[in-house]
């Protein structure tokens, strides 16, 4: 029969297992922000704005590209590095999932039977059976926390995970985006480059024409070839890179780069104004710093262990079982056994291993924190540059279409001045070339306004979502 005072034994054992496993709840290290080593490089606000408000995360919208948006969601479902982001959470999850377990007895259950013949000549033979099922358990009581810092390491390094995912998907909308406006401008700068080629060559047979009849030289016509050909040349560059453009825009949103999405002429000519202010909390906010912080938190944690290792570990181990000589009885059993001992192994000399370890954690620690230091410091550049950066290339573009403007009409006057004799094909070809070029240049700052804007999204964290008063 079982022993009576094995159940209330049992009983009050696991209760008491379970009370201070209640106890021992794991929580993910703290913020590290207010090391004073970080604290000096947190400005009270901004040098270029007032900040105030929050971040949204629909920033895309804010271009009014319906398109855009379609690529993003297709990215966000195909990309191989987002889903290989994805992969590395999951690991991560069970990575903590692991070191968790630690915290709690490991339970097993065990069964063995055992058959023996002994002979005694000349007497004989006896044989004896045995069967046994038992549960066992071990446990090692964390009395130092070095088990709960160990698994709070490994939170710190999920939730880093989280943010690197987070941190990952905000880049691939950037650099989309930027692709996607990119090939808007090569079109633009395509479709420019056929006009001026069929405006050069209306103008080339003007002066073939005219060459033929004796009323231009040899050198104007020359100078004109020359310059209709690099005209040419320019569609070649411009669709070359379009082509390259279009590729890596396929790549990014996870399809076959067989330059199959259509790029439309509709690039914005201004976005979103940025608001009287902006969010000051870029700490907590941008993806790529909270990941950092939280590998800082998962380093405190491990240096933490890395001293806590000089402590003695104390485990506790217990079975229960039953035994019986007839394997049919064994859940009844005619007898029952059960074991509770406790062990306690402290290290006295490992020739310098731990104190390596700890200090070897304390220079992981610190490292950390010297790169998170340039990282926020990297974050505030960022942000500050692309906020400096709006009002420069606004003038840019300002500037720009009245210079493009001009050469266009001074274009117009330098034929009527060539047809009078009263200018040179050199100064004809030189405004030709000057209003082409300023034409250009003014797409292109167009296109640089808004992959500035996208750069202040990203350095910011998301876009803006500032409360009405």
């Amino acid at each position: 029969m079982p022993d009576p005072l094995m159940k209330p034994l049992t009983n009050a054992f696991f209760l008491s297992a379970l009370c201070l496993i209640a106890g021992c709840v794991t929580q993910s290290p703290e913020s590290q922000n207010d090391l004073p080593e970080l604290q000096q490089h947190v400005p009270d606000d901004w040098s270029q704005v007032v900040i105030t408000g929050e971040l949204a995360e629909d920033w895309i919208h804010d271009f009014g590209d319906a398109n855009l948006v379609n690529l993003v969601e297709t990215a966000f479902k195909h990309n191989p590095s987002l889903q290989a982001a994805v992969y590395r959470l999951q690991q991560a999850e069970a990575n903590a999932q692991i070191a968790g377990a630690l915290r709690y007895p490991s339970l097993g259950i065990g069964f063995s039977s055992d058959k023996r013949k002994l002979l005694f000549d000349p007497l004989g033979s006896f044989e004896t059976s045995t069967h046994s099922l038992s549960l066992s358990s071990q446990w090692e009581l964390d009395i130092w926390g070095k088990v709960r810092d160990q698994h709070s390491a490994t939170l710190a390094m999920m939730e880093a995970s989280g943010y690197d995912l987070e941190a990952l998907r905000l880049s691939l909308v950037a650099q989309i985006s930027k692709a996607w406006f990119n090939a808007k401008e090569l079109l633009y700068q395509h479709d420019l480059a056929v006009q001026s080629s069929a405006s050069f060559d209306t103008n080339l047979k003007v002066l073939e024409s005219r060459y033929q009849r004796g009323l231009v030289q040899a050198f104007d016509l020359r100078l004109s070839r020359s310059q209709a050909a690099v005209v040419r040349a320019q569609i070649n560059v411009s669709e070359t890179s379009l082509d390259q453009a279009i590729r890596l825009l396929e790549t990014l949103v996870g399809d076959y780069p067989g330059r199959k999405i259509e790029v439309t002429k509709d690039l914005p000519a201004a976005v979103m104004p940025i608001p009287a202010g902006l969010p000051a909390s870029l700490l907590e906010q941008r993806p790529d710093l909270l990941a950092a912080e939280r590998r800082l938190a998962a380093l405190g944690a491990t240096f933490k262990v890395a001293k806590k290792n000089r402590l003695p570990d104390i485990t506790l181990t217990g079975s229960l079982g039953q035994a019986s000589t007839d394997l049919g009885n064994l859940l009844d059993g005619d007898s029952s056994v059960w074991s509770l001992a406790g062990n306690i192994a402290a290290p006295i000399f490992l020739g310098g291993q731990l104190g390596a370890q700890q200090r070897f954690a304390e220079a992981q620690f610190n490292e950390q924190v010297s790169n998170y230091e340039n990282a926020i410091l990297n974050a505030f550049r960022e942000v500050e540059t692309a906020l400096a950066n709006r009002g420069y290339l606004q003038d840019l573009v300002e500037e720009l279409i009245l210079a493009a403007d001009q050469s266009s009409k001074a274009l117009t006057q330098a034929w009527l001045l060539y047809d009078r004799g009263l200018m040179d094909i050199t100064a004809v070809l030189d405004a030709e070339r000057r209003s082409f070029e300023t034409r250009r240049e003014s797409i292109s700052a167009i296109n640089r306004i808004l992959q500035n804007r996208i750069d202040l999204y990203v350095a910011l964290g998301g876009g803006f979502n500032l409360d009405e008063e």
